[in-house]
């Protein structure tokens, strides 16, 4: 008897049908018979292969199908914490924890306005540092957002107020004034105070305010400074969008320029010591961050945040790190 694993010549085919032989399909049944594919086992094995892989591809496309699907659900849109983008505003969820919401969603979004030694953007970076910006990584550590995943929207003067309420910012910050508008609950603070003073250019003989004659006196635009000066100065105040411009205006007729004793020492530091700053303190500025309008519990979590900074003398570090060695009382935060 023919052993069964041996293999054993096709029988010959009926004379109409030799040409089989030569077919592509006959040539290759013939090399599977040769190398033993075509018995049972191997062709059970080769079957249980196939629906192996069939089933790996299905669930491969099933994962990449349920991707793309949740793409278009209601997830936020991914925030870029590059201060040289513009970055897409978001609606906070309403809950009655706004510090919650600020923390489940993992990020914040800060309308930042240059401040020199307070918040200030390193042009070669893009990086943000400053007194500002150091308490503000206290506080978004707070909230349980890593510093990093900060979010900074530059804006000009004046213009991060209308950002808050359209939720386009989560906070505000940069030399914000707490002018007597701000009082209402929709700023934490104040964190920061500094004397109004005067600077004029140091080749001017004036001392004080009333030694500048009739002299015009520019401050910033809609600034606690200008508010305050008003009613002393009348017509002989002018108003610029900045210090820094204001102090373009020295010579042609102004003679001084007016705002707070940080903002003059920094400005004046830039134009190589041409500033000199003159006479008694003419009021104080109180610096906040803003926040929009009824965020009340998040008020609170931030102003518990400059408590204990005041506290443990994070404050005082900080102050002479980015302000100076003379570091005045802080203020009581309200």
């Amino acid at each position: 008897m023919a052993d069964r694993g041996s293999l054993q010549p096709w029988p010959d085919l009926p004379p109409g049908q030799k040409t089989l032989r030569s077919t592509r399909a006959w040539t290759l049944l013939r090399t599977l018979r040769a190398h033993g594919w075509l018995r049972p086992r191997r062709l059970g094995c080769l079957f249980l292969i196939l629906v192996l892989l069939l089933f790996v591809t299905l669930w491969v496309l099933s994962s990449a199908i349920n991707g793309i699907t949740a793409s278009f659900r209601n997830d936020p849109p991914p925030i870029t914490g590059d201060p040289l983008r513009p970055v897409a505003p978001t609606s906070l969820p309403r809950t009655s924890s706004p510090a919650a919401d600020l923390i489940s969603d993992g990020r914040l979004i800060v309308a930042v306005q240059n401040a020199p030694g307070l918040a200030e953007r390193d042009p070669a970076t893009g990086a943000y540092t400053g007194f500002d910006i150091a308490l503000l990584d206290l506080i978004s550590r707070d909230l349980g957002v890593d510093p990093a995943h900060i979010s900074f929207k530059p804006v000009p003067a004046g213009i991060s107020t209308g950002m808050l309420a359209r939720h386009e910012a989560d906070l505000a910050l940069g030399g914000l004034e707490i002018t007597p508008g701000s009082r209402n609950g929709d700023v934490a603070g104040p964190y920061l105070e500094s004397p109004l003073r005067l600077a004029v250019p140091r080749v001017s003989r004036a001392s004080s305010l009333e030694s500048l004659g009739d002299g015009q006196v520019c401050a910033a635009r809609d600034s606690t400074t200008a508010a305050a000066l008003t009613g002393r100065l009348g017509d002989r105040l002018i108003t610029r969008n900045s210090l820094s411009e204001c102090a373009n205006t020295l010579g042609s007729g102004v003679t001084a320029i007016a705002g707070n004793d940080i903002a003059l020492r920094a400005l004046s530091a830039t134009k190589s010591g041409a500033l000199r700053i003159v006479g008694a303190p003419l009021g104080t500025i109180e610096y906040g961050i803003a926040l929009p309008p009824g965020e009340d519990a998040l008020r609170e979590r931030i102003n518990t945040v400059l408590r204990t900074a005041i506290d443990d003398h994070t404050w005082t570090g900080l102050y002479q790190r980015y302000l100076g060695a003379a570091v005045p009382d802080p203020p009581a935060v309200r």
